[in-house]
């Protein structure tokens, strides 16, 4: 720790809670996007043609979004913010809000398959899954085998798979997290938590389960943000946000939303937030529903020391970078979450080498 006991480098003190199945991983819809994308030699040109009013660069998911932009011709200059630009097309758009989420699904299959088009190893499958009216991103992904690592390095969602976690949470949109669980021989259950479904016709398994022991082998897997095959329960665009941290409040006391399993887990257990960004809504929304409620659950007002896992803000003038290093530290502790400055695939890869060493020494 550094004199303020907000920065980390050792892991040691997640290993025992670890052992005791009181560690969340909560995992961001970007997490996956950027190892899928990182091919994308359009998406690292713009990396480099931020303009020079811009202090702060922008991240790969914000990239990302100014082609989905583009795509529908968002006219205003933020342009790398999803939600607005979810908010935009929901507006604007004559077929409905859910419609318009779904939209946001077909843009990343679209450009996922765009890449791959000359590809001979998948031009069949390519052709096949073009005739699909309702593809979904995940099954896209799958067929193309994403994400792709390099000799020797480990699928970082798979490392988390093996840990002995009970419950993950999640903002992905997709079941990305339960097809490396699977991979791992175990068991999911997927949760759609908080989710104001409507009229749509959800898998009842997918629904809060009122009586649920989550294990190692039998994971919960929670998904905050809703799920691609329902689109009406995506959390999207700033209305999306909104709507879902004024429903949560609501529904702080019901169990068919907020399952019996989930509460006192969320205060006794230690985070460990994942590939956000804190300039993003999703962040943002995120990070005021879990301080809410785990403020809420914990009886004696203290609640189990979390992580954030963050790239350091890289700022065109140092010493404005300093200066936003230092509030970040700041904002993070007095919510009791510990900063380590890092990708998320490297601290994966550091906390899976953590734990075996600590396991093997237990035996």
């Amino acid at each position: 720790d550094d004199e303020n006991g907000v920065i980390i480098d050792s892991l040691d003190y997640l290993m025992q809670p670890l052992q005791s199945g009181n560690v969340i991983p909560v995992i961001s819809n970007s997490f996956r996007l950027e190892e899928i994308f990182r091919e994308d030699e359009d998406l690292f040109k713009l990396m480099a043609e931020v303009p020079d009013y811009i202090d702060e660069f922008r991240t790969f998911d914000q990239q990302l979004t100014k082609k989905w932009a583009d795509s529908i011709k968002y006219p205003m200059s933020d342009d790398h913010n999803l939600a607005r630009v979810a908010q935009y097309l929901q507006v604007e758009s004559e077929v409905g809000a859910a419609a318009a989420r779904k939209q946001y699904i077909k843009f990343l299959s679209d450009r996922l398959l765009k890449l791959n088009e000359n590809d001979e190893k998948f031009q069949e499958k390519i052709a096949g899954l073009k005739k699909n009216p309702n593809l979904l991103f995940s099954k896209v992904v799958d067929e193309l085998e994403y994400p792709r690592f390099a000799a020797g390095f480990d699928d970082p969602l798979r490392l988390l798979a093996k840990l002995p976690v009970k419950i993950y949470i999640t903002t992905s949109f997709s079941d990305f997290l339960e097809r490396a669980l699977r991979a791992e021989n175990k068991e999911p259950r997927t949760q759609l938590c908080f989710c104001k479904v409507g009229k749509t016709s959800i898998k009842a398994d997918y629904l809060p389960a009122p009586v649920f022991d989550p294990t190692d082998a039998n994971p919960a897997v929670v998904h905050l943000f809703g799920l691609e095959d329902y689109p009406n329960t995506l959390v999207l665009s700033e209305d999306d946000h909104i709507n879902f941290l004024l429903n949560a409040v609501e529904d702080l006391n019901n169990p068919d939303v907020y399952p019996s399993y989930l509460r006192g887990a969320l205060s006794e257990s230690s985070l460990i937030l994942l590939g956000y960004h804190l300039r993003d809504w999703d962040f943002r929304t995120l990070f005021r529903f879990l301080s809410k409620i785990r403020k809420t659950e914990s009886m004696a007002g203290e609640v189990a020391p979390s992580m954030a896992i963050q790239f350091k803000p890289s700022l065109r003038i140092k010493e404005n970078e300093a200066m936003s290093l230092k509030y970040l530290e700041k904002y993070f502790k007095k919510r009791n979450y510990r900063v380590k400055w890092d990708s998320s695939d490297s601290f994966v890869y550091d906390l899976w080498s953590s734990w075996t060493s600590y396991a093997e020494a237990q035996l």
